[in-house]
């Protein structure tokens, strides 16, 4: 695998994880500003790892 592949399936690995984070935040959340903040941070990293599973696609990379 070539160096650029193996950054862009490491950043889909932590975006991945940065999802889960996320998501655990957001269902954690009482207080509405920490759940406006918790929202929006799930909105960012899903379109983060969306872009970046878009980037494998075209480049024919499988990300397991």
């Amino acid at each position: 695998m070539k160096p650029d592949e193996e950054l862009i399936v490491t950043s889909i690995k932590n975006a991945r994880s940065e999802l889960e984070q996320a998501v655990n935040l957001f269902n954690e959340m009482t207080d509405f500003t920490a759940i406006d903040y918790a929202s929006y941070n799930l909105l960012a990293v899903k379109a983060k790892y969306s872009y970046l599973m878009q980037i494998a696609k075209e480049k024919g990379l499988s990300v397991g």
